[in-house]
């Protein structure tokens, strides 16, 4: 059976947010995911699963700094509450065995739900992943990432084994790679410097690529706007100096060395 896929034009509320909510707002919301999944089953003619494994995506409309994993709790929730009596008997991990996420930017906000027939009964089993990228289907979230002695304590949203990744964001208070396999490509080396010096915004794969000097106080992009304009006019800023001949290139980071050096009363001789 091909997995069932529908979206819901909104996302879970935060975990912190809905939690302080009075009763009757949580209730109200949680109807609202009742009814709309209520809706989108009856569409699909009413189908009735022993277990299932869910996939959900959450499809945010911007950049904005957010705790992830307050939405996995949440999202969980509603949508494991809803889909008990009617695509399964109850959301125990009998019948609901395994769950999955995603995380993407697109124009609008959305949720969308993969449920796939689970068959036999399995162990219940939970994956969590972050991954800006467009993705489809009940992937796992670490799809496609070769296996990492430290996978299990690695938190980066930019991993060098998952290409996927790398059309993301970083914030430069987010985990670096620290594989000493995989660990030294270019971006990684700006990533170190930058977590030291930067004074805020978020980078991407190319932007840090790009950088050659890395001066304290340097800002990456604001997440509260549009991305393109903001990247257009970074690039702008840099073709000067990255595209200069590498002579003026080699004197300029010859003048900026010295210059560090008199800015800590040390004189070259």
């Amino acid at each position: 059976m091909k997995p069932m896929t529908f979206s819901l034009p909104f996302l879970p509320p935060s975990l912190n947010a809905y939690r302080n909510d009075h009763w009757r707002k949580q209730r109200s919301e949680e109807k609202t995911w009742k009814d709309h999944i209520a809706l989108k089953w009856v569409e699909m003619g009413r189908p009735k699963l022993k277990a299932v494994r869910i996939g959900m995506v959450f499809t945010f409309p911007d950049r904005r700094t957010r705790d992830l994993d307050n939405f996995l709790a949440t999202g969980s929730k509603l949508v494991g509450d809803a889909v008990k009596g009617l695509f399964i008997p109850d959301d125990s991990p009998d019948h609901l065995t395994a769950w999955s996420f995603r995380f993407e930017f697109g124009k609008e906000a959305s949720t969308t739900v993969v449920i796939e027939d689970a068959g036999e009964k399995t162990n219940g089993q939970v994956s969590t992943g972050r991954l800006p990228g467009r993705q489809t289907g009940m992937e796992d979230a670490t799809a496609g990432r070769p296996a990492c002695t430290l996978y299990e304590t690695c938190n980066t949203p930019l991993c060098p084994l998952d290409g996927s990744s790398l059309n993301g964001i970083w914030y430069p208070d987010e985990e670096i790679c620290r594989s000493r396999v995989h660990g030294n490509l270019p971006w990684m080396k700006a990533q170190r410097k930058i977590s030291r010096v930067a004074a805020g915004g978020y980078f991407t794969v190319e932007m840090l690529n790009r950088l050659v000097v890395i001066r304290k106080g340097i800002v990456g992009l604001d997440p509260d706007l549009p991305e393109e304009p903001q990247l257009r006019a970074w690039f702008q800023k840099r073709a000067g100096r990255q595209d200069a001949p590498k002579e003026a290139q080699a004197e300029r980071t010859r003048h900026l060395k010295k210059y560090r050096f008199r800015k800590h009363g040390v004189r070259e001789g």
